[in-house]
This record gives C-alpha cells, sequence and structure tokens, in this order.
C-alpha cells in the first residue's frame, strides 16, 4: 500500500473552509466547507483527483457548507451522522436563498443537494465501516453540535484521527467528546483556542443570566445575537435552566434548526427539557412579531451569530438608542465581520449606515471548541507519533505547536494551503 499523505485544501492556518485530502492510493477528503467572509464565500481548493470517498465531521457550513460542490461533475459516498445531514441541508438551501437575495455566484444548486443527500450514507456512533477497500472508519462523539463527530480511520495498520470541532466539557445539550477512541498514530486537530482556555461553563452560564436579568430589570431588550446551529438551542435552554422572568423570544433559523434538534433525543444530553423549553419559548413569526417583541423587556435569541446578516440587524436598527437595551454575543467573532467590528468598536454597519449602539455590547465564551488545556490533555492521551494542527489563525497555531511540543514532545506540524505532508 501506499504512503499515507496529507494535503490541506482549505482550513490552513485559518478558521474557515476546512477541507483536507488524505491519499493511500485511495482518496479519501476529510469535510467540504466554505469561509463565509465580508468579500463573499471562499471555498477549499479544488479536488484535482477522483475520490474514493467523503467524510464530514459536523454540519457547520464551514465544514459541510461547499460538499455539494462535489456532486457538480459525478458522485460520491459521503458519510456524516444523520443529524448532520438534517441540519446540512438547512444550510445548504438557506445558502442558495442568500446568495440569490445578495445576486452572489453560487457553485451548486438544489439538484446537488439532492445528489449529496441521495449519496450520503448516516453513520452512527462508534459503529466500525469499511469506506474503501483498504480503509475502515468509526465515529466518536465529539461533543460539539448535534450529530458531530471525530472520525477515525484505520488504514493498514495505522489510525489517524481527525478531531473535526469537538468539545471535551460538558454543555447544556451535549456530554462531552468521547476521547476513549483507541489506539492513534496521527492527529489532525483543530486549533479554534489554542492559545487561551475557557472559564468554566457554569460560571459563565451564571455571569450571562445575572447580565440578562439586569438589562430586563433596567426595562430594557437583550439581544443575543447565537448561531443557528447549537448555540442558538443551548441559549433558549440555559434561559429557560435559570428560569429568566421575562419573555424569550426565538428568531431566524434557529428555529428550523430547533425542530431537525428535537427529532434526534439519543444525541442529546437531556432531551425532554429542550423540548420544554422550546414549547414555552415565543416563536417569531413576521414583523408584527417583531414588533411586539420589542415593546416590553424581553430576551430576543435570533441569528445571525457574528451579525453577517439575519433578523438580529433588524432588532440593532431598533435597539441601538437605547442605553438600556444591550447586545450579548456568544461565539466566536471571525475577523471581519460585523460582530468582530461592533465588539471592538461599539459601532455597526446595517445596509452602509453606521449605528452607534448606545447600551453595552458583551462577548461570553459559550464556546463549543476544546480549550488549549483540553487539547493538550486529549492529545497527551491519545499519544500519536504526529500532530497536525488546522483549523486555526496562524499566530493562534504557533503558540498551539510550541505548548504541544513543551508539554508531550509530539513531533507537530503546521500544513500549509496545498502542500502535501506525507506521514510514513
Amino acid at each position: 500500500m501506499a504512503n499515507i499523505s496529507f494535503t490541506g485544501l482549505g482550513g490552513c492556518n485559518e478558521v474557515g473552509r476546512s477541507s483536507f485530502l488524505l491519499d493511500f492510493g485511495e482518496k479519501i477528503v476529510l469535510d467540504r466547507g466554505i469561509k463565509l467572509s465580508p468579500v463573499g464565500s471562499e471555498y477549499p481548493l479544488p479536488v484535482e483527483t477522483n475520490l474514493d470517498a467523503v467524510v464530514i465531521s459536523h454540519a457547520h457550513l464551514d465544514h459541510s457548507g461547499a460538499l455539494p460542490d462535489l456532486f457538480v461533475n459525478s458522485s460520491i459516498l459521503s458519510y456524516m451522522s444523520a443529524p448532520t445531514l438534517e441540519l446540512s441541508k438547512i444550510l445548504w438551501f438557506d445558502t442558495i436563498k442568500i446568495a440569490g437575495l445578495e445576486g452572489e455566484d453560487i457553485s451548486f444548486s438544489k439538484n446537488e443537494i439532492e445528489e449529496a443527500s441521495k449519496y450520503t450514507f448516516p453513520v452512527d456512533y462508534r459503529r466500525v465501516l469499511h469506506i474503501t477497500k483498504n480503509c475502515s472508519m468509526q465515529f466518536f462523539d465529539a461533543g460539539h453540535i448535534l450529530g458531530s463527530a471525530m472520525p477515525k480511520l484505520s488504514i493498514g495498520e495505522k489510525n489517524f484521527l481527525y478531531t473535526g470541532d469537538f468539545k471535551v466539557e460538558e454543555t447544556r445539550l451535549f456530554k462531552g467528546a468521547d476521547l476513549d477512541v483507541g489506539n492513534v498514530d496521527y492527529l489532525a486537530i483543530e486549533s479554534t483556542y489554542g492559545d487561551r482556555n475557557h472559564p468554566p461553563r457554569k460560571e459563565c452560564e451564571k455571569i450571562f443570566i445575572e447580565e440578562v436579568q439586569d438589562t430586563l430589570d433596567n426595562g430594557g431588550t437583550a439581544l443575543v445575537p447565537a448561531f443557528a446551529v447549537g448555540r442558538s438551542q443551548e441559549l433558549i435552554d440555559i434561559l429557560h435552566g435559570y428560569k429568566i422572568n421575562a419573555p424569550i423570544y426565538l428568531d431566524g433559523m434557529g428555529q428550523k434548526v430547533a425542530r431537525a434538534t428535537t427529532m434526534f433525543p439519543k444525541f442529546l444530553k437531556n432531551p425532554r427539557f429542550l423540548k420544554k423549553a422550546l414549547e414555552k419559548t415565543h416563536w417569531i413569526r413576521n414583523n408584527g412579531d417583531r414588533k411586539k417583541a420589542l415593546k416590553q423587556p424581553s430576551v430576543i435569541v435570533t441569528t445571525a451569530g457574528m451579525l453577517q446578516g439575519g433578523p438580529a440587524l433588524n432588532y440593532l436598527k431598533t435597539i441601538y438608542k437605547d442605553e438600556k437595551s444591550n447586545v450579548f454575543l456568544t461565539g466566536y467573532q471571525v475577523e471581519g465581520t460585523a460582530g468582530r467590528t461592533l465588539m471592538e468598536t461599539g459601532k455597526i454597519d446595517i445596509d452602509g449606515k453606521n449605528y452607534e449602539v448606545k447600551g453595552k455590547v458583551e462577548k461570553f465564551d459559550f464556546s463549543a471548541h476544546a480549550s488549549q488545556q483540553e487539547m493538550i490533555k486529549a492529545i497527551s492521551h491519545w499519544g500519536p507519533e504526529k500532530v497536525l494542527l488546522v483549523h486555526g489563525d496562524p499566530e493562534v497555531i504557533q503558540v498551539f505547536k510550541k505548548k504541544i511540543e513543551e508539554d508531550t514532545g509530539i513531533e507537530t506540524l503546521v500544513p500549509e494551503l496545498g502542500k502535501k505532508i506525507v506521514l510514513d
């Protein structure tokens, strides 16, 4: 059998458009994401070879968004969990819709979404599947979002683990990553927070709830922009769990995702509580509901998490002058996004007009990613021969590389876009 090589097609020294080619005579692509940026969607490098399989770790656009593009000229078997397919389809159709509204060219159509769905094989956690002649695969729970997985590929006598995005600590919705994956020779690990640790989750939840309740007690609106997949549902769970004393609204694509989430109770830590919390929540249906939500102190959980569109911007246009109303960001804000600009300057550009937000703009670390400490612990537990650092900003990756080598002595490599690394 040929040597195993790894080529980064995206997600190298960047957060976004994750896509990696494993070549051992047979060729497998791990993830196929897009990167949303102020200048439009950025795709991974093209695949210049026939593929034997595609494996998708989870549904976030930066990992799954460009999968239908691979079905424009051919059909390949793809593997992901059942929830990942359900959530990915919601995001793919939304991508087409947004592209149409913004006049952006997109490389796939509804036909390719149908093809991608048809050729996808749903995979349960820990089930061993032979996906090519010389490669078997197992999914392990990544604890990141609904259905997220860490694929382990066994190629001959070598084992390659790709973490995708993973979270070790328990959250309201998920139990945390299953690190008991067996022998690992080569590891490709995300590096999003490779330079820092997160505060304990419970502590973060309590501070967030205190800030939200203070806002409501002062007669203001608590606007909570959130990622549609995962974060919106978690926040609804938290707000009801801590018994917030005010109406709680859910707006945007998080509603569709919430419906899909309740279809997969076995992937959730406490599905009954989430279902009840969603039933008690006011679901925004139209602009009339939006106006009603702003007439009294309330919490509004709405897309988009980085303020790159979505209903959040309409709410901001109304509340930006109100010193009593506050904006609580709850996710990673990629450089160049409206959310990052608002966080750093207190200002936001909406449809060419500049708005200065008078209330507080605060960011809470509800990260669904492992911290530096958790990742070092996981690497030590797995004990691979080589580590590949992906999905991180360049300066963060360098800090993480140094820390891994100092703490574990394991050879640590930083893949460059389009450059092949021979692993054995």
